[in-house]
């Protein structure tokens, strides 16, 4: 129903923008007149005395400069590629002509029988001997009820149906073959299986690590899949790019391996092959801190930090001030929002100790609390959220209504103090405000750790 409601509020905004702009109506009756006698939204139109500003509207829209044009060819593909890239992304051409003119497109009806039976006979021959797979069953229903990647798999047929087969069968290939094909089985939001490489994945399915490279239309595809799968309000605060890594986390691939880190301090751990990891070894005798990417956590086994409770902070500076004070005491940063190589250090740690996490107090900050509190339960306490702390560290940082909005999506118990104060004061207190109060309340709370 979420989904529907923003689809129907996108559609409203995409018929606002194109009615503003007389032009589009000059190119959508020649668009229309072409559906009506393909059958389809294909071929090219032709634009004549179009007035400087007409041509400013169309290029700004399809990202071409027709200025210095007598007249001006669009092609249907070239409209849905810009259409698709647009902040309108997901409304289809026939959705979008049907509302703008009030009324069903017309087509002749054996032109559009033909188009039907030639695509359906297409997609089935891909179909044969898979109705019955993961990928299959996703292909069937994306075809049947219009569902997201089915654009994005109508342009490509329009457009290159042979190269759109040979994608298909990698993209099916890939969606059965994934590390993790329990995506519906869940411990605490975590999910126990194998995890591989984004490149080692690709170069197993297609022979080329690159195949599925951020960007490309199969790596689009798998996305579509892995959103099917995965209920809408499972990421909905994280960035996009985020939310992907999540995505494809959740299936068992790591996306982006280097990048994607966490500070940690205090920590040892071993190898799949049972051996101690001897770089991090090295770190923990020297009682360095040292960052952990994808890369290096997706080949270890177990991970154990120096004493049973960990302390883990949103905020570089308040890490590094910590491991200087308490050297004795084991530490992560997650830097913001814990990415994927946070969240799978902390796994690997999750039996036998107890995590401190500390953050910002803010709507964003609340929020991070809850969902590694929710993931985690009663391995992680939530050190120091308390009213009075917010009060006395509070910043000269504004709360608008958009961030404040935030806050009706904290539903955690011991964040409700804080939650009702920031409301009130409309203002953030961060955590390098709070280091005082951190160091000195040590006796009672820093060296537990120790």
């Amino acid at each position: 129903m979420k989904r529907e409601c923003e689809h129907e509020e996108k559609l409203r905004e995409c018929l606002v923008y194109f009615q503003a702009r007389p032009v589009y109506r000059r190119l959508f009756e020649k668009l229309r007149e072409k559906y009506a006698g393909l059958g389809r939204f294909g071929g090219t139109v032709i634009l004549q005395n179009l007035s400087a500003e007409e041509k400013i509207q169309l290029g700004g829209f399809l990202r071409r400069d027709y200025t210095e044009n007598k007249t001006v060819t669009v092609s249907a593909g070239l409209f849905e590629r810009c259409l698709e890239d647009s902040r309108f992304s997901g409304i289809t051409m026939e959705e979008l002509l049907t509302a703008y003119f009030g009324e069903e497109l017309r087509v002749r009806k054996d032109e559009r029988r033909k188009e039907e039976e030639k695509r359906a006979h297409f997609f089935a021959e891909i179909l044969e001997g898979r109705e019955e797979s993961s990928g299959g069953k996703w292909l069937q229903d994306v075809l049947a009820g219009r569902l997201h990647g089915y654009e994005l798999l109508i342009q490509q047929y329009r457009e290159e149906p042979e190269e759109l087969k040979k994608l298909l069968n990698y993209v099916l290939n890939g969606i059965d073959s994934f590390p993790n094909q329990s995506l519906s089985e869940e411990r605490n939001g975590k999910r126990e299986s194998g995890r591989e490489l984004l490149a080692v994945f690709s170069a197993r399915i297609t022979g080329n690590p690159h195949y599925f490279d951020t960007g490309t239309t199969a790596e689009k595809l798998l996305t579509a899949y892995l959103e099917t799968v995965t209920p809408l309000e499972t990421f909905a605060d994280l960035s996009g790019a985020e939310r992907k890594n999540r995505l494809f986390y959740q299936a068992g691939i790591l996306k982006d391996d280097l990048s994607n880190e966490v500070l940690s301090y205090g920590i040892r751990a071993w190898k799949r092959d049972g051996r101690l990891h001897a770089g991090l070894e090295g770190f923990f005798r020297e009682r360095e801190p040292v960052r952990l990417t994808l890369h290096t956590l997706s080949g270890l086994k177990a991970a154990q930090a120096s004493k049973e409770r960990i302390c883990i902070v949103e905020n570089p500076a308040v890490f590094s001030v910590l491991i200087d004070r308490y050297p004795e005491a084991p530490a992560l940063c997650v830097n913001g929002q814990p990415r994927l190589a946070a969240l799978l250090l902390l796994d690997l740690l999750e039996e036998g100790h107890v995590f401190y996490y500390a953050g910002d107090f803010d709507p964003e900050g609340l929020l991070i609390a809850q969902r590694l509190k929710e993931r985690y339960g009663e391995k992680l306490r939530l050190w120091h959220y308390e009213g009075e702390l917010y009060l006395k560290c509070l910043s000269e940082v504004s709360l608008g209504e958009a961030r404040l909005r935030k806050l009706e999506k904290v539903r955690l118990p011991e964040l409700q103090e804080i939650r009702k104060l920031m409301r009130r004061e409309k203002r953030a207190a961060y955590q390098e405000a709070m280091m005082e109060a951190y160091v000195s309340r040590a006796a009672d709370n820093v060296r537990q750790f120790l």
